[in-house]
C-alpha cells in the first residue's frame, strides 16, 4: 500500500451494495413450488401443509445453523442438498426426499431469491466507478445459501464490470468468519489481504472475519442485521453510512 492506501477493496452485497427487504410470504410461495414440483415428479406423498411445515422449519433450522456454526474458527457453509435432504425433507418418504436433492441446486436458488428483495443503494454504483477510476480492484465477499441470485443482480445493476471478484459462501464451501472466504477473493484479484480494506454489515461474520484474515482495515457499514449475531466481540475500523463514504476514508490524509 502507497500512504496506507489499499490496493483493493473487497464488499459484502446485502446490507452493502444493496438493501435487504424481507417478503414474509416467500416461504409459502417456495413450498407451493416445491408440492408442484413433487406432483410434476410423481413423489406427491407429502401434502401440501406438510411442505410448508418442514420448508419454514428448515429455513429457521438453517438460521439458527448459521449462528452456531459461526462460533467455529472456521466455519463452512451448508451444501444445497444438505439443506433440502436433511433440513426440509429428513422424514420425507424416499422418493420425494430425492427429488428435492436432485433440484436442491435450483431450489435454493428459488429461495434465496424469494425471502428478500435487494434494492440497489443509490451510491453503490457511483462507488465502484470511482474505485475503478482511482486504480482500486473491488471484489465481493458474501455469505449466501445460493449466490446465483446475487450474480444475476450484480448484473442486473451493472456491478459486474468494475468487480474483479465474487466469492459466495455456497460457492467457496465456506463461510464469514472463516479467513479462507477472503482468501479466495484475494487471490483472484492478484493482491494481499494487508492491502485490502473490506465493508461489511455485521460484527460477527464481517468484523470478526476481517480480523481472522488480517485485512488492512475493517469497515462496517450498520444494517438491520448488524445487531444479530453469536455476540462475537470485534471492532471496526470505522463505522460508516453509505458506500461513497469509502471514498471519503480513501480521501483522507491518515488512509
Amino acid at each position: 500500500m502507497r500512504n496506507g492506501a489499499p490496493d483493493a477493496i473487497l464488499l459484502d452485497f446485502g446490507g452493502v451494495l444493496v438493501d435487504i427487504v424481507h417478503r414474509p410470504g416467500a416461504l409459502r410461495e417456495i413450498a407451493l413450488e416445491v408440492h408442484a414440483l413433487l406432483r410434476r415428479e410423481h413423489a406427491n406423498s407429502v401434502d401440501a401443509g406438510r411442505v410448508e411445515r418442514d420448508v419454514r422449519a428448515g429455513w429457521d433450522a438453517y438460521d439458527r445453523w448459521k449462528s452456531a456454526e459461526g462460533r467455529r474458527a472456521r466455519p463452512r457453509e451448508m451444501t444445497h442438498r444438505e439443506f433440502w435432504e436433511e433440513l426440509v425433507g429428513a422424514d420425507w418418504p424416499a422418493p420425494a426426499r430425492a427429488t428435492v436433492a436432485d433440484h436442491a441446486t435450483e431450489l435454493c436458488k428459488q429461495l434465496d431469491v424469494a425471502t428478500k428483495d435487494r434494492p440497489v443503494k443509490a451510491d453503490s454504483l457511483e462507488m465502484l466507478r470511482a474505485l475503478r477510476g482511482r486504480g482500486l480492484r473491488a471484489g465481493i465477499v458474501s455469505n449466501a445459501l445460493c449466490g446465483a441470485g446475487s450474480r444475476d443482480l450484480v448484473r442486473l445493476y451493472g456491478f459486474e464490470p468494475y468487480l474483479g471478484a465474487q466469492v459466495y459462501s455456497d460457492e467457496a464451501g465456506v463461510r464469514k468468519p472463516n479467513p479462507e472466504i477472503f482468501e479466495g477473493a484475494a487471490r483472484l484479484l492478484g493482491v494481499e489481504l494487508s492491502r485490502c480494506w473490506y465493508v461489511g454489515d455485521t460484527i460477527d461474520r464481517d468484523v470478526l472475519g476481517g480480523r481472522r484474515a488480517g485485512i488492512a482495515k475493517v469497515l462496517l457499514m450498520p444494517s438491520s442485521h448488524t445487531g444479530r449475531g453469536n455476540d462475537a466481540v470485534a471492532e471496526p475500523d470505522a463505522v460508516i453510512q453509505r458506500p461513497s463514504d469509502v471514498l471519503t476514508l480513501l480521501s483522507s490524509p491518515t488512509a
